[in-house]
This record gives structure tokens, sequence and C-alpha cells, in this order.
């Protein structure tokens, strides 16, 4: 096929113009510079439980009376009276996570047991400042550390005989 001189001329400007492209993309990647994708990967927080949370034994007269439960195992409460004996200590927990890591801790899945009901957690971690669970963000420090829980017991008119054992999930994540 044959091209007159206007067409000829607008393929020469197109393959100049390709070539002038390709030229200025070489002359780009002549000088180019890698760059390291630095990541680390956490360990998965690990918990173990120690130790349950512990009322002892409990005069069935509870009514609404309340027994709290500190993180260092103290007890407090309108109820205290009505502890006939057994332990009373917080819940005792290890955990291990990557140092430097802030971490979120969270309660649920509360489970009362007949007679009881279980509210306002209070987690010390490592030694640290005794906060409300739910709201408490403490720094990882490494493997083997303790996080102490207790909580408040509230009567509710229903307790009878026996044991009246509840639960609670804790979960520990980073944030």
């Amino acid at each position: 096929m044959k091209l007159s001189k206007f067409a000829q001329g607008i393929v020469a400007i197109a393959g100049s113009a390709a070539l002038g492209l390709s030229i200025a993309t070489i002359a780009e990647a002549a000088n180019p510079e890698t760059v390291t994708a630095q990541v680390t990967f956490a360990d998965p927080v690990t918990i173990t439980t120690n130790n349950a949370l512990q009322y002892g034994v409990i005069d069935q007269v509870l009514n609404t009376e309340t027994i709290t439960i500190a993180p260092d195992s103290s007890t407090s409460g309108t109820g205290t009276g009505l502890i006939l004996g057994g332990t009373q200590a917080a819940a005792s927990l290890d955990v291990s996570s990557t140092s430097g890591n802030t971490l979120t801790i969270l309660i649920d899945n509360i489970v009362n047991g007949t007679g009881y009901a279980l509210s306002a957690f209070v987690c010390n971690y490592d030694a640290g400042t005794d906060t409300a669970c739910n709201s408490y963000t403490p720094s990882s420090t490494g493997a083997n550390k303790t996080l102490l829980i207790g909580a408040t017991l509230t009567g509710d008119n229903n307790a009878v005989p026996g044991a009246a054992n509840g639960s609670f999930r804790v979960t520990i994540a980073y944030q």
C-alpha cells in the first residue's frame, strides 16, 4: 500500500514521538534505587489462667449485699461479714506478648451464677495501677507477666446452697 506524502509525514512524526518517549523512560530508569520494606511480626498474645476469681464460702443470706475482691485480693463491700471461709483471691493470669506494644484488655461474656451478678472488673497488669479492665491499655512488657483481675459480686436474693460458679472471658490484643 502506498502512502501519500502527508501520511508518510504523520507516520514519521508518530514514530519520532514514540522513540522520544522510549528514550525518556530509559533515561529515568538509568538511576534506580532499591528501597527496603521492614516488617516486624509480633508474637501472638497468650493468656494462661493460674487462679480463678475466688469469693470463698458465703452465707446464703447475701440478699443484695456486695463483696468486692480487688486485684491485690483484699475484700470490701457491704457483704464481707457474710464470708464464712474459704479463699478470697483475685483471678491471676500469665500473659506473654511482644515488648513495646500497647495492649487492650476486654472482659465480656459474663455468666453470673445463681444468686449473684459479677460487675465492675478491675485489672492490674505487671504490678502496675489498678484500672477498670475495659478501659485498661497497658504497655506490653514481654513474656510471663501477671494480670490480676478483681470484681464485685452483688447478691440478687436468689442464692441457694451449693456451688454457683460463674465465668467471664478475658481477651487481650495489641492495640
